[in-house]
């Protein structure tokens, strides 16, 4: 039998504008502790489903309340106010639903009581089961005994809108309903693992969530693993919602190779909407306490972060003080003005070899400090700015260190399109170099240019002039040398290409096939530099393909290399027709000297070769899992490879891949790579390892070897890493990782 409610009162049972968030309360269990609302189950993770009620009855005109729908074997009018509904007994309103052995509707107070088997569905999907539930509708004040829930994921299972994954579950001796955005737990436990393990469970005498102000406290908090307390607070809050509150983050502790047993307290302070900023107190057994921190803001022109740490009297360091500070931040000044500034600090040059086992940080050997002003404008870019380097590598004599630059003012031009399609234009260049061990000074470059680039779907061709004009105001120069010496120098270059391409096959797909020659000349005089001081500039190394259209031989401005030379190269590309995804590309290439090359770094330097080496680079993407890149500069006169690399990878998809490299250098190395993650035994094992050796060495450069399990509300990750320091001294390091999905991690090692 059912009975349906005229709807002219608030007499839902749970939904409606009104009363949306009373529902949502019945899902905010799920942050404690600042777990999201919703994780990403890992494909090997199947979670449980929850089946959705179908939704109850709609109102009879748009804007009228939804009308409650009573349903049960027995349906009896007790007294006037009172319903009482026996066998398969159920309220539905909207999306909500509620179902009891024996349901009791005070229809004066707006109350349903549910006694025996009682279950409440959310419209998202949650549910709740009890043995005696009290709810008054109209203010949601209630209280629930014994309480199991079970909290839905707010996507659907795919193909199937009608049910959804659980995402936690627990359980609480006491529910009490305090109004719509309020309620308060007792003994309650929780948990993102699947129904019947229990491996991570959370605990608390008393937990209450206050949806009106995104918060939620606990007391006497506990955290157990595989049945193990590892955390307790006594009192704890946390955001229930998006934003963001103050408090103690999970501590992780552990060992670490010369630092011995590390322990970390992080405290996050959330200073306003767009500040905050996290403390890290780290204690190191065998170095002291290190104090961290880190600062972060969010503006509406510009973002920055700040970060430091403090290590007082290091034991392991002869008692010296030590730390690190890295800064970046950025500012938008205007519509065409921004400014940036990064700076990386270190004490000393061991400092990021102790605390770091990235070698890819801890092999650094200077870090950038700058600050500049950019400016976009329609017919000019600028940029000022100073650039400073921190050395961190002891071997680097102080003579062999960068110059710095303070400052340096670089303008570019952006002229429209001039008469016959010509394009002009010029570029500007203002530096003071500073370096205490050598001599320094100021250098001023202008380079006016002018183009005409003439271009057709079958090919271009495109004359470019310009004049390279450099002066110098030098100090402390030895006597009788020219403290203000200068150069000017014209250089052509003519650039052309035609493009070839027919329609064509390749494993069925229809290809298009494109055959591109390339002709690009340029023309320098001779003209003496020996006098002109060396600040930043060097030969281009043709280890890239794209370097061999460079009309310059030196990177830098203080040399401009003579040459009349004519470089051909051919390129052909497979490009799929329907994507226009680019499936092959290859290249080669070749530079031909015309005249002797006399202008170069040293005053008695001259090369007389022909040609320069033979270049060659391959891109491919040979199926939708494989791909591979080649790289070839082979020294016609010598015979033989001066650069040489080869990469191939598969991915047929996420954390599966193996990827292997080779890297040659005639005067520098010669390594082997190879990185791959892959499951191992079964999917929820998964192994990691990266290998680099030095073939030319004959050693391991780093070596790292990892295993992981998971299961899925839970994981444990154990690595190896073997690696060489600045020193070419062997660091050896042993980490281990538990996780416990949406709750913490702990770190041991690194």
């Amino acid at each position: 039998m059912r009975f349906r409610s005229p709807g002219n009162k608030p007499d839902a049972l749970l939904e409606s504008k009104a009363s949306s968030r009373r529902t949502a309360v019945l899902g905010v269990v799920l942050t404690v502790l600042c777990v999201p609302a919703a994780m990403a189950a890992e494909p090997i993770c199947v979670p449980d489903l929850l089946s959705l009620p179908k939704p109850g009855p709609a109102p009879e005109k748009p804007g009228d309340p939804l009308p409650i729908e009573l349903e049960g074997d027995e349906v009896e009018s007790v007294k006037q106010d009172l319903i009482k509904l026996r066998g398969n007994a159920t309220v539905k309103r909207g999306g909500q639903t509620m179902s009891a052995d024996e349901l009791l509707y005070h229809r004066q107070t707006d109350e349903v009581e549910g006694k025996g088997n009682v279950i409440l569905h959310s419209p998202q999907g949650d549910r709740l089961t009890s043995s005696n539930i009290k709810l008054q509708v109209e203010t949601f004040i209630g209280e629930a005994d014994e309480a199991e829930y079970r909290l839905a994921k707010r996507d659907r299972v795919p193909k199937d809108p009608g049910k959804a994954y659980v995402n936690a579950r627990g359980d609480a001796d006491k529910i009490f309903f305090e109004g719509p955005d309020v309620m308060r737990m007792q003994n309650v436990r929780y948990t993102t693992c699947v129904e019947g393990k229990d491996d991570v469970f959370l605990s608390a005498s008393e937990l209450t969530l206050d949806q009106a102000i995104g918060q939620g406290s606990a007391k006497h908090l506990r955290v157990r693993f595989m049945k193990i307390p590892i955390f307790y607070f006594p009192r704890v809050t946390f955001p229930i919602n998006d934003e963001r509150k103050s408090g103690f983050l999970y501590p992780s502790f552990g060992s670490q190779d010369g630092s011995g047993f590390v322990m970390q307290t992080p405290y996050y302070w959330n200073i306003a909407p767009n500040y905050d900023a996290t403390f890290y107190p780290r204690i190191m057994s065998k170095r002291g306490v290190q104090i961290g921190g880190e600062f972060r803001y969010l503006t509406g022109g510009g973002e920055g972060t700040l970060y430091g740490e403090y290590l007082p009297s290091d034991s392991e360091f002869n008692d010296d003080d030590r730390g690190a500070y890295n800064i970046k931040l950025f500012q938008k000044l205007s519509r065409r003005w921004r400014a940036n500034v990064g700076v990386e600090w270190v004490s000393d040059d061991q400092y990021l070899d102790d605390f770091s086992n990235d070698i890819q940080v801890s092999s650094a050997v200077f870090l950038p400090q700058f600050g500049q002003v950019v400016y976009t404008g329609e017919l000019w870019d600028f940029q000022g700015r100073v650039y400073a380097y921190q050395t961190v590598d002891e071997n680097i004599p102080s003579f062999a260190e960068p110059y710095d630059r303070l400052p340096q003012f670089i303008v570019r031009s952006k002229f429209p399109r001039g008469p016959y399609g010509l394009r002009y234009g010029l570029e500007s260049e203002l530096v003071n170099f500073e370096q205490p061990e050598l001599s320094d000074g100021l250098r001023w470059d202008i380079t006016p240019f002018v183009r005409m680039p003439l271009d057709n779907t079958w090919g271009f061709l495109t004359p470019k002039l310009s004049l390279r004009y450099t002066s110098y105001d030098l100090k402390d120069v030895a006597e009788g040398e020219d403290d203000r010496p200068s150069r000017s120098v014209p250089v052509f270059s003519l650039d052309s290409g035609l493009f070839f391409e027919r329609v064509t096959a390749w494993r069925g797909t229809s290809m298009l096939h494109t055959v591109e020659p390339r002709a690009f000349y340029v023309y320098i005089p001779k003209k003496n530099q020996d006098d002109l001081p060396i600040f930043d500039t060097g030969f281009i190394n043709l280890n890239n393909f794209g370097n061999i259209f460079s009309e310059n031989r030196f990177f830098g401005r203080d040399r401009v290399g003579d040459t009349n030379q004519v470089t051909l190269a051919l390129t052909s590309r497979f490009i799929e027709s329907d994507s226009g995804a680019e499936w092959i590309r290859g290249s080669i290439g070749q530079i031909f000297f015309l005249d002797d090359r006399e202008e170069n770094l040293s005053p008695d330097q001259v090369f007389t070769e022909d040609t320069s080496d033979f270049l060659a680079e391959v891109i491919a993407r040979l199926s939708t899992n494989w791909s591979t890149y080649g790289y070839l500069q082979y020294d016609d006169d010598e015979s033989e490879v001066r650069e040489g690399k080869v990469d191939l990878r598969y991915r047929p998809e996420a954390r599966k891949f193996i990827d292997l490299s080779y890297r040659f250098s005639r005067d520098a190395l010669e390594q082997v790579e190879l990185w791959a993650e892959w499951p191992l035994l079964s999917p929820r094992w998964h192994a990691l390892l990266r290998e680099r050796y030095s073939i030319r060495d004959e050693e391991n450069l780093e070596t790292r070897v990892g295993l992981e399990y998971d299961s899925c509300c839970w994981k444990i990750r154990g690595f190896f890493q073997n690696r060489k320091d600045n020193n070419s001294e062997s660091r050896n390091a042993f980490i281990v990782e538990l996780e416990l999905t949406g709750l913490t991690r702990i770190r041991s090692g690194i």
